[in-house]
């Protein structure tokens, strides 16, 4: 069977998926997906399949369904599915042929055909950025001054061996040393870690830096970042104090969240996520045992790490500058994380600048911290109104208190939303039943402003969406139980043609979809309720069936009476009565 997965960007079409047919259902056999996602997630029974939490959006009823029997899962909520394969890929945020070693692994099973094109595709850039990371630990060893500066900034042995940082001499030291290790120069340029000179000579990508390894989510070496120290021979003003590595076919780093590998287990445990700003603040933490954090690394909070830190926790811990810039960073950041449902606190470092200074001169300051952090909006809330400023000039204070609203109408939970309401009351001395209302006409302007996006339609695509609807909720009734699929195969010509297929032909793949929509929708349900909700679908489906038709007859109806053709006329009346009668006898049932 030759199996195709959208995900495969990277891939190219270096192998083709018929080579890796066999390996792909040799995993699948060994790994059923039933038993693997249990390993990741929570599930339970819904009739012949099983669900669980999505894991990639929130949600508190369960979506996402399992079907051992399809070897396939689906969810309802975001509309994500697929087999192992897919989930892994996107779960673990690995390209088609990661995941595919990844699970081959787990299998315990070997990838003889993937083996060579994979090596020579991705498996040589991981290798180039291992040799490299090794390369930079030993000249680190080699080179007191840094050794120096990063115990001067609180970094024990320990955690310079844990997290492999290096240094970088520059020049072609690196690039010839990965050479004489049998590494193609083109590889190492690929890689992220050389680059060529007008000249066309190879250089070192980093030099004179204090080098800090990027890992994938399953520990791999992806990328670097690295800090100056030492003179630069590019031109003056090109000089950033912090470099990353590009992008490359193994990293991107809007993906990249620094420690997560190692950290992982530790935010799911808490259910909670420190989000700091940079890598010296990441290794302060974990060095003084704050283990459930990650940094942003100067790339920016973006809507992947959202995703990937929303499968773990539900509260982030931040910390931002005390200053016009740091406010503005934590209401963008809170805009991101509301909609998530996520809690968000702020953490404060008093005098300090950031984490690592005040862990270095206060090693359990981060205890108190964590202790102390208080809720986004309540800090906003006390910055905003403790002005003068703000208090004095009403202009102004409409505007912080619009503001405001704006942001709590981003808040995902209705409790959350309501919580916030009362304390903006309390802090703004404006009256609550006051901010709902101004919050209301927020809501509204917002309904409006979606509806309006959304293009008109006219009668006939009204019934036929509507129609549909009730077609689709019939076909999963109908995977059920037989009986049902009975009562509403007799029933199948008010169907559209593509839903009355899919009804006489159940293995198709088409049907896969509402086989475990059934489990979505009626796994839990009452065997009563789910019959009589099928009779009244199935009168509801006759009605729009009748109506299509009655609108079929009205054009034919003024058609007749334009042309003067009264026996046409006569004719359509007729059917139209007829079609009225039975609709009425249809809805008194």
């Amino acid at each position: 069977m030759l199996l195709i997965y959208p995900f495969c960007k990277a891939w190219r079409g270096a192998c083709t998926l018929r080579a890796m047919a066999k390996e792909v259902d040799l995993i699948k056999e060994k790994l059923p997906v039933l038993d693997f996602l249990r390993s990741y997630i929570a599930v339970t029974p819904a009739g012949r399949n099983f669900r669980a939490l999505c894991p990639f959006h929130p949600e508190k009823t369960p979506s996402f369904i399992i079907s051992p029997d399809r070897g396939r899962w689906h969810c309802f909520g975001c509309g994500e599915g697929g087999d192992v394969i897919t989930f892994v890929m996107k779960y673990e945020n690995l390209e088609f042929p990661e995941a595919l070693r990844f699970l081959a692994e787990r299998a315990g099973i070997t990838l003889p055909s993937l083996n060579p094109q994979y090596q020579r595709e991705f498996g040589v850039l991981y290798d180039a950025n291992e040799a490299a990371k090794d390369f930079f630990t030993t000249e680190l060893l080699k080179n007191p001054a840094a050794l120096e500066y990063l115990t001067s900034r609180g970094l024990n042995t320990e955690t310079l061996k844990d997290f492999s940082l290096g240094y970088a001499p520059g020049g072609d030291t690196m690039t010839l040393a990965l050479i004489k290790k049998g590494f193609d120069v083109n590889d190492i340029a690929r890689a992220g870690l050389a680059y060529k000179t007008a000249r066309g000579l190879f250089r070192d990508r980093f030099e004179r830096r204090i080098m800090f390894p990027l890992a994938n989510h399953v520990g791999k070496t992806v990328a670097f970042t690295g800090r100056i120290f030492g003179p630069q021979t590019m031109p003056e003003g090109e000089i950033p104090k912090y470099m990353n590595s590009p992008e490359t076919p193994i990293f991107n780093k809007s993906r990249m969240l620094y420690g997560l590998h190692k950290s992982k287990i530790e935010v799911a445990r808490a259910k909670a996520v420190v989000v700091v700003e940079g890598q010296m603040d990441f290794l302060m933490l974990w060095q003084c045992g704050v283990r459930n954090a990650v940094a942003v690394s100067g790339t920016g909070f973006t809507e992947y790490h959202l995703e990937r830190l929303r499968r773990l926790a539900d509260t982030v811990y931040a910390s931002f500058d005390n200053d016009a810039a740091g406010l503005k960073a934590m209401e963008r950041m809170l805009a991101m994380l509301s909609p998530q449902d996520f809690h968000v606190k702020v953490l404060q470092f008093g005098s300090y600048k950031d984490p690592a200074e005040a862990l270095q001169k206060e090693p359990d300051y981060m205890k108190g911290a964590l202790e102390k952090a208080v809720p986004a909006f309540q800090f906003l809330f006390k910055k905003y109104f403790s002005a003068e400023m703000v208090r004095s000039d009403l202009a102004l204070k409409k505007r912080v208190v619009a503001h405001m609203l704006e942001l709590i109408l981003l808040v995902a939970n209705s409790i959350e939303r309501s919580e916030w309401m009362r304390e903006l009351a309390s802090a703004s001395s404006i009256s609550e039943n006051a901010l709902r209302e101004e919050f209301e006409k927020l809501e509204e302007k917002k309904g409006n402003t979606e509806k309006e996006k959304e293009a008109p339609r006219g009668a006939d695509s009204l019934h036929e969406d509507r129609t549909e609807r009730i077609a689709k909720r019939l076909l999963a009734l109908a995977f059920t139980n037989e009986a049902l699929k009975g009562i509403i195969s007799e029933n199948k010509e008010y169907m559209p043609k593509v839903f009355s297929q899919m009804l006489e032909h159940p293995e198709a793949e088409s049907a896969e979809l509402f086989q475990m929509q059934s489990s979505y929708l009626f796994g839990t349900a009452d065997e009563k309720d789910v019959r009589n909700e099928c009779y009244e679908l199935i009168k509801q489906l006759k009605l729009e069936y009748f109506k299509r038709e009655q609108d079929d007859l009205k054009r034919s109806i003024n058609a007749a009476e334009k042309s003067g053709d009264e026996a046409k006329f006569l004719e359509a009346m007729g059917k139209f009565q007829e079609l009225s009668k039975k609709m009425n006898e249809l809805k008194s049932q």
